[in-house]
């Protein structure tokens, strides 16, 4: 809980503490008066600035029970207002709440109006507060702060009187259903010998005033909680009993009270409210009579605080990642020292093995050239296995050609130049598409084939339609660009003169030999 600083006043004298940790300090007591505001000045001059929370113990008190109709958003609140305003126009001291809805069929909302009907009881005690600009959090009436009482004892009575000794006098509220409904102050005078006869009249007055305000009937039970803070009215409850015998009475002795608040008794004993106020820092009531020109200073400490615990929640959170990134970065560098550990190590055992191999017949660098001029005569060479699938396709479309030698070669100059073949000038010599334009000195993939017809059977025009059909098969293949017939069995020049005898005719007549030359596309 935060630190506060709690203030009673009522007719007589003022009692002040600090809510420190979660426990009630011990009480200063201030005269209502002159000196002792004189006091009450010098006594929070030299305190801490916490919030404060004034608490009123005045008979100077007025309490409104009424049923409005159920409304919503700016109509209800437009709607209580201007009630309050209705009732309570000589004093900025005043409050609302809705105390649930009415079981009638219209269902209407109940509330009660409390106010603090002479507001000079507590301006010079404000003024001093604010003139020190400690930031003021609440004005609240006694009643309201004991109902805190009846929720902290879990107290489930229908109609409950709660009875009390301060030094105002004697306080009696009423609680209808845990909801406080009216409560009035008596001024008694507790050191007479009558005391406890007074006080017990007084409450069996109370309840004839609360069946004269039609608060609730004779017939209606009725207990009372007579909250004894330092065992002083220990015969109040038989008195009660001899004059209401239908009444239900119970004490809260000191030590009860101790235990089930949590007060410690030197900060009970040092004021007659300190009990209150011990409810007061416990949980403060929602019935602020306080306006909102006296809250101003709590609204700005409360923006104060809130930006105070954003900023420390901002700053943990760098801090958060701050540490994760350092965290980060020296976990870097730790993965970097153990790389450069294990490739030293892998450099120490690759050297190691190293010394164990024989001797390079030359230099690492020479190696590597060596490599990449391999790599690149690799790239250059050629082979005949592209030529040589090729020819064997048209072989099998012509199982009439028989195919004798292959010779192939890769080089700038025709193969015909390179070897003297009896080339028929008459022949079909060129199966090709139309020649390619093609740089000087570009080397060319051909290859010279010699083969024969078989079989053959003196047919020379048959032989040499199958000998021009192989030919323009492998000149129809896609990476050939000419096919040459570079000899054929027969000369058919018209223009050659006929020579020699029929026998040289019948021993040729057994073969029919040719020569083509196939050259490729270049390359691209």
């Amino acid at each position: 809980m935060a630190d506060k600083l709690l203030i009673s006043v009522s007719g007589n004298q003022v009692s002040a503490t600090r809510w420190v940790g979660g426990r009630l300090g011990l009480c200063t007591v201030f005269e209502n008066s002159e000196s002792g505001l004189t006091a009450f000045r010098d006594h929070l001059a030299h305190g801490p600035r916490s919030p404060v929370h004034m608490m009123v113990d005045a008979a100077e008190e007025d309490y409104r029970f009424e049923l409005l109709p159920h409304s919503f958003g700016s109509d209800r609140n437009e709607m209580i207002s201007r009630k309050l305003k209705q009732h309570y126009r000589s004093t900025p001291f005043y409050s609302a709440r809705m105390q649930g809805r009415d079981p009638g069929k219209r269902r209407d909302d109940r509330y009660l109006f409390c106010a603090l009907t002479n507001p000079e009881l507590i301006t010079s005690w404000l003024e001093v507060v604010t003139a020190l600009q400690l930031p003021v959090a609440g004005v609240y009436l006694l009643p309201t702060v004991s109902g805190l009482l009846v929720e902290t004892l879990k107290l489930k009575q229908t109609n409950l009187l709660v009875v009390s000794i301060h030094g105002a006098g004697l306080r009696l509220s009423f609680f209808r259903e845990q909801q406080l409904r009216i409560s009035r102050l008596a001024r008694i005078d507790g050191n007479a010998s009558e005391a406890i006869k007074n006080y017990a009249e007084e409450i069996s007055n109370t309840r004839l005033y609360l069946h004269a305000l039609r608060v609730m009937t004779l017939d209606e039970h009725l207990s009372v909680l007579i909250v004894d803070r330092d065992d002083t009215l220990t015969g109040l409850e038989r008195a009660i009993a001899r004059d209401n015998p239908n009444l239900e009475c119970r004490r809260l002795g000191q030590a009860e009270i101790i235990s089930s608040l949590g007060i410690t008794p030197p900060a009970m004993a040092s004021s007659s409210d300190a009990l209150y106020l011990q409810l007061l820092g416990m949980r403060a009531p929602v019935n602020n009579l306080a306006p909102a020109t006296v809250t101003l200073g709590y609204r700005q400490h409360q923006i104060r605080r809130g930006m105070f615990a954003f900023s420390g929640a901002t700053a943990f959170a760098a801090g958060i990642w701050c540490a994760v990134t350092l965290y980060q970065v020296f976990d870097a560098r730790a993965d970097t020292e153990n790389s450069k550990r294990l490739t030293a190590e892998l450099q120490t055992k690759y050297q190691e093995a190293t010394r164990q191999f024989p001797a390079a017949p030359t230099t690492a660098d020479n190696l590597r050239r060596a490599v990449e001029v391999s790599q690149k005569i690799g790239a250059t060479t050629r082979t005949p296995q592209i030529m040589m699938d090729l020819i064997s396709q048209s072989l099998e479309s012509n199982p009439v050609i028989v195919m004798k030698s292959f010779d192939w070669k890769y080089d700038t100059a025709e193969f015909a130049a390179a070897r003297d073949v009896n080339v028929n000038p008459a022949a079909p010599a060129v199966f090709a598409p139309p020649p390619l334009a093609q740089a000087g000195g570009r080397r060319k993939e051909s290859a010279l084939i010699e083969g024969e017809v078989r079989p053959f059977r003196g047919d020379y025009r048959a032989a040499i339609d199958s000998i021009n059909r192989f030919a323009e098969n492998l000149s129809q293949q896609p990476n050939v660009g000419e096919v040459k017939v570079a000899k054929l069995p027969l000369n058919i020049s018209p223009g050659l003169t006929l020579s020699g005898n029929t026998t040289d005719s019948q021993d040729q007549a057994g073969k029919a030999e040719f020569i083509i030359i196939v050259q490729m596309k270049p390359a691209a």
